[in-house]
């Protein structure tokens, strides 16, 4: 096919593309437009009106511009296609040009190889022509020459056989000169070694020795460097362990030491716990009231009465003994303003001992006797004073005194009770029971024993003290005391022997009761009961008395009721703390002088341990240098021996020895060599002329023919080398017309043309994607002022816009080439829902129904026109396909 009908062809094919796609672009975009708008909900018929005809307006727009775009493009195809064939004729024109000018260039050029294939083939004729004619004349002559050398192959064989045996006889004659000249070589080296090697032995025994005796100098002195550090070891384990043996010993000392220095401290600490505890009983004594303070004129008005009164008188009246009562008065007025001045005083430990009640109301037995042992001790010194007998405690006084207290307080008396008088007669049989009480409006209970002891110090004062007491009587008259309860503690109702009362105050016991429910709800009794074994009851009983004290029916006097409880005396108790403590604290001084000696000697024990332990621990890190010293020594031994004997040396005789022995030795490898030499290079000669004479031998002929073959062989050769050569001249000169007509016409016009076609196809894509642009900036600008004003109308209303479908068609190049709108039109895709609070929802929903379903555009026509878009497009992207490919024609 010439290039001119390849041209026609291309822009038959590109005009037929640019009539099937404005044809296919005007159809589609006519049809495109023909839907009408949906019919507006009922209620807001004219908002949607102008919504539609709006809609329509911008359809109608778009589809216009849609099929200008698309004639536009088609128009911008159909001239790039025939600017496209005319570049292209244009190529195919210089192309051709091209070819003829390459075709002369060519034809000279193979002309040029095949004149030098020629020559060379010439000269390669003639060179084997003469090389042909040299070798038969030298075959000639060889023939010639042969005929006279022709031998028998029997004379080949004796020929062969004498040259063999000629042969092995110089052998066997320069082997034996060979092995005679080695022989003289070596004994002569043996004569001359023999002597010098003995003496180089002696030599070498003499320094071996002298080196072994340096061996065993050097292991002597390490081994007993050895045996030094074994011996030192030894002395220092026993070292090691004497020492701790002394500190065993030592640390068995040291922890009597300590434990004897905790034993001295801990008898110290209970010492001074002690000393510290009867010390705060001395100064809790010291604080407390432990006696009351009675003038000397009250101690002088009881011993004048004891002198002056009857026998049985128990009372100080005013009227039987004036002036001593009016004595007493005074005294008691003075004892009660210096005892109130005074004041009470409770011990620490007393204020922090509480009492105990019974479940009847009153005190325990142990308070019980400590206020009874109170009172005594306060009510005693007047007594002794006076010249009286002081109270005793007896188990029985406490018992009864128990019993009445508790008969009183559960027949709410605070007073005298004889119920419970009577009570404790019947059950100890007593004759008589002594009472004095003190009551007090108080109405809480006492809690502790300084409490007890206050309230009994108080009563005490108060039945001493009460000579000073007046009152009235009924009628109003002054009446004054009579000290009954002063006589009844004192015992001086009982002071004359000849008294013949019944009872006697020589046994005490105090209760306490408190009672609420009473006037006087707190109430003291000193309860006193006669000693039955008194010598004044003993006396009546002898003078026939009928008491019922000190006869076999008084229970107070029966076994461990008459126990004596003491009473303790406030200066004895004194004194004897004072005693205790000075005691106290003597063994506490011997205490300290006893843990200060054991501390000093736990402490010199202490210091022998730590001095015994820090030799113990030198020692053993000595043993440990010892051992690790010996540990060095066994495992160096060898190499300090060596270090010490250092390495065998040679003496100079032996290096003089060996030095002769060398030169001898080098001599003789000399002649030894030079021997083995001219063995080697006779031998060799003879060996080259014996194969010489066997090849003559052999190649001596014993008939033409195979002369004849030799030399045509010759002949044979030169013809395959010079066939072989003529071939490589073809070949090569093959070669180099075939490169010759495979070399390119390098044109920069074509490229050029070539280069304004890819302009052309990318001007053209420009174009499709500026219209693209412009389409798409139209349809935005619709859809803004179609929601602007959809807005504007109904602006309580959303509206709801269907976007429409479109097809899109593109070029070979990726670029939009067409826009097709889908057959769902923009009428029919755009329904604006509007939505009122007036319209039925049901009633909506069936009339957008309807609207979808009356409102599609009828489909004649779509299918065939988008099949002539697709055509025209396929079309028009082949033809300009076509055109970019005509290069390759």
């Amino acid at each position: 096919m010439s290039m001119k009908k390849g041209s026609h062809k291309i822009l038959k094919s590109v005009a037929l593309a640019g009539a099937l796609t404005a044809t296919g672009a005007v159809a589609t975009t006519a049809h495109a437009d023909t839907t009408k708008a949906s019919a507006p909900v009922q209620g807001v018929a004219s908002t949607d009106q102008q919504l539609t005809n709006l809609k329509s307006q911008q359809t109608a727009n778009e589809s216009a511009v849609a099929s200008s775009n698309a004639a536009t493009m088609s128009a911008a195809t159909t001239s790039a296609n025939s600017q496209i064939a005319d570049l292209n004729n244009q190529i195919k024109e210089r192309q051709a040009s091209d070819a003829a000018v390459q075709q002369a260039s060519q034809a000279s050029a193979i002309a040029q190889v095949n004149s030098e294939a020629a020559s060379a083939t010439a000269a390669e004729n003639a060179s084997y022509s003469q090389a042909i004619a040299s070798q038969t004349a030298a075959n000639n002559v060889a023939l010639k020459s042969a005929q006279a050398m022709i031998v028998t192959e029997q004379q080949k064989v004796q020929q062969t056989a004498q040259e063999n045996a000629d042969y092995q006889n110089q052998t066997d004659n320069l082997s034996s000169e060979h092995n005679s000249n080695l022989s003289k070589i070596n004994t002569d080296y043996q004569n001359q070694t023999d002597l010098i090697s003995q003496k180089l032995t002696e030599a070498k025994k003499a320094d071996q020795d002298h080196y072994n005796q340096k061996v065993a100098n050097a292991t002597k002195q390490v081994d007993d460097q050895i045996d030094d550090a074994n011996n030192t070891i030894n002395q220092a384990q026993k070292m090691v362990n004497d020492d701790q043996s002394d500190v065993n010993n030592k640390q068995n000392a040291d922890k009597t030491a300590q434990s004897d220095v905790q034993n001295k401290q801990s008898t110290l600490n209970n010492d001074q716990n002690t000393l510290k505890q009867v010390q705060q009983e001395f100064d809790d004594l010291k604080e407390t009231t432990d006696h009351i303070i009675v003038p000397q004129d009250y101690i002088d008005v009881w011993k004048e009465y004891i002198s002056v009164k009857k026998a049985n008188d128990c009372l100080l009246t005013k009227e039987e003994f004036p002036e001593l009562h009016a004595k007493n008065s005074k005294a008691c007025t003075e004892a009660k303003k210096l005892n109130k001045n005074a004041g009470f005083h409770a011990s620490t430990l007393d204020e922090n001992t509480p009492i105990t009640l019974t479940p009847k109301g009153t005190l325990s037995r142990e308070d019980t006797i400590k206020a009874t042992q109170y009172a005594a001790e306060l009510i005693n010194p007047v007594r002794v004073a006076i010249g009286m007998e002081p109270y005793r405690i007896t188990n029985a006084s406490i018992d009864v005194a128990m019993q009445v207290g508790q008969v009183n307080k559960a027949d709410n008396n605070w007073g005298h009770d004889m119920n419970a008088h009577q009570k404790a007669k019947d059950k100890w049989q007593l004759d008589t029971i002594g009472e004095s009480v003190f009551g007090s409006s108080q109405k809480t209970s006492y809690k502790t024993l300084a409490d007890l002891k206050h309230g009994v110090y108080s009563a005490v004062i108060c039945l001493l003290f009460e000579g000073n007491s007046t009152g009235k009587d009924k009628n109003g008259k002054e009446t004054f005391s009579d000290s009954g309860h002063t006589t009844d503690l004192l015992n001086v109702r009982y002071a004359k022997p000849e008294c013949a009362l019944a009872g006697g105050d020589d046994l005490l016991g105090i209760s306490y009761e408190n009672n609420p429910n009473i006037g006087c709800s707190t109430a003291i009794r000193f309860i006193s009961i006669a000693d039955g074994k008194s010598s004044r009851i003993q006396e009546m009983i002898k003078k026939g008395y009928p008491y019922k004290a000190g006869t076999l029916v008084d229970k107070s006097v029966q076994g461990s009721n008459y126990d004596q409880i003491a009473v303790s005396n406030p200066n004895e108790n004194a004194k004897k703390l004072q005693d205790q403590i000075s005691q106290l604290q003597a063994k506490v001084d011997g205490d300290i002088q006893s843990l200060t000696t054991s501390k000093s000697k736990a402490s010199e024990i202490a210091n022998a341990l730590k001095s015994a332990q820090d030799k113990l621990s030198n020692d053993q890190k000595a043993l440990t240098q010892a051992q690790d010293k010996l540990n060095n020594l066994k495992t160096n031994r060898d190499k300090m021996i060596h270090n010490i004997a250092g390495d065998p040396t040679q003496s100079k005789d032996i290096k003089n020895f060996q030095a002769q022995l060398n030169q001898i030795k080098s001599a003789h490898d000399d002649a030894v060599k030079t021997e083995n030499d001219r063995y080697e290079t006779k031998l060799n000669d003879l060996k080259k002329n014996h194969e010489a004479k066997l090849v003559e031998i052999a190649a001596q002929p014993t008939n033409l023919a195979e002369l004849q073959s030799q030399l045509q062989a010759k002949l044979d050769t030169l013809k395959a080398n010079h066939d072989a050569k003529l071939k490589q001249i073809t070949d090569d000169a093959n070669a180099k017309i075939e490169a010759i007509r495979n070399q390119k016409v390098d044109d920069s016009e074509i490229d050029k043309l070539q280069a304004q076609i890819d302009q052309i196809k990318s001007d053209l894509a420009k174009k499709q994607q500026e219209l693209d642009s412009q389409y798409e900036v139209l349809k935005i600008k619709n859809q803004a002022e179609y929601n602007a004003l959809a807005n504007k109308l109904n602006p309580s209303t959303k509206a709801v816009v269907n976007g429409s479908t479109q097809q899109v068609f593109t070029s070979r190049s990726g670029k939009v080439a067409y826009v097709v709108p889908s057959h769902q039109s923009i009428a029919t895709s755009d329904i604006v829902k509007t939505v009122s609070e007036q319209v039925n929802s049901e009633s909506l929903s069936k009339e957008s129904q309807s609207q979808n379903n009356t409102n599609r555009l009828p489909q004649t026509g779509n299918k065939s026109s988008l099949a002539m878009v697709l055509l025209g497009t396929a079309a028009a992207m082949f033809g300009i396909g076509l055109v970019g490919k005509k290069k390759e024609y």
